[in-house]
């Protein structure tokens, strides 16, 4: 879906930009590996695309949308680290290919980078940015702890997976200068898809339909959680329902929001994405019944 937008391509473009200038060193050939990996991009496109609704043009948010993209390739690295992640995105894991020094040194790169992006930009936009890769520290500090109930669950993934999808929406309002309201709004937007998205993918690993991502420890996530009180087949009915809760909070929040029609279609879409992706799961959920 995102190959067909144009906002996709010049992202990829920068980064592979980005990747020519880095240093010609041991370093720089692993923060290349991490930064022409194959992605979505969903961070930086719903950053442009945001800053685009309120008639901004794709190059003032750019440096930005970089920022996201590298902040959160750099939590990819350290999270691999924790959970000693052997394969991420279908091919071996930077500590897995490179071990725990250059891991964690490219980690700490990426986010310096994104430090050096953010700074032409005014100081509130730089306080979200800040406030979001916080949040994202501390998420990763409660995954490393034993959750057993749903609220554990979500305080976690609202500031690990969440916060920085919300300040994606919420930094592309304010570089393009929406009003507070909007802003809210996007913010909200951001932040319910995140929790959709976070616990698609934990159910794709519940249900054993990740290929892409294997790692030594495994988190307790949502459907762990719910098939400790209830049936499996249960838990899994609870963990659709939550991300079809959240996807239809995302888009009511765009819905009440200003902004260019055609752009929030296809920030919508984004949502529809995952909404999709859920359906294939309540299906193999009901292929699942009876070993449940």
């Amino acid at each position: 879906m995102f190959e067909a937008w144009d906002e996709y391509h010049l992202v990829n473009r920068e980064l592979n930009k980005l990747a020519e200038g880095l240093p010609t060193s041991d370093l720089g050939e692993v923060i290349e590996y991490v930064v022409t990996s194959p992605g979505k991009r969903v961070r930086p496109l719903i950053l442009i695309l945001s800053s685009e609704a309120f008639g901004s043009n794709a190059s003032l948010p750019m440096k930005a949308a970089l920022a996201m993209e590298l902040i959160h390739a750099a939590s990819l690295v350290h999270d691999d680290i924790l959970d000693k992640g052997i394969e991420r995105r279908g091919a071996p894991s930077t500590f897995q290919r490179y071990g725990i020094d250059a891991a964690l040194l490219c980690g700490d790169y990426l986010i310096s980078k994104s430090i050096g992006l953010m700074a032409g930009y005014r100081q509130e936009v730089i306080e979200a940015f800040s406030s979001a890769c916080m949040e994202m520290a501390e998420g990763e500090m409660l995954d490393l702890s034993n959750r057993i109930e749903p609220d554990d669950y979500y305080l976690c993934i609202s500031k690990k997976t969440a916060a920085p999808l919300a300040a994606s929406a919420k930094i592309g309002c304010m570089i393009a200068e929406a009003d507070a309201r909007d802003v809210a709004l996007f913010e909200s937007y951001g932040l319910h898809l995140g929790l959709a998205y976070q616990i698609a993918d934990d159910l794709n690993e519940f249900l054993g339909m990740d290929k892409g991502k294997c790692s030594q420890k495994t988190s307790i996530t949502l459907p762990v959680i719910y098939s400790k009180k209830c049936s499996a087949e249960k838990a899994l009915e609870l963990c659709v329902e939550n991300i079809h809760e959240h996807c239809g909070a995302a888009k009511n929040a765009l819905a009440k929001a200003g902004g260019d029609q055609e752009i929030k279609g296809r920030l919508t879409s984004i949502v529809d994405r995952w909404s999709s992706m859920t359906v294939e799961k309540e299906d193999r959920c009901k292929l699942l019944k009876n070993r449940c």
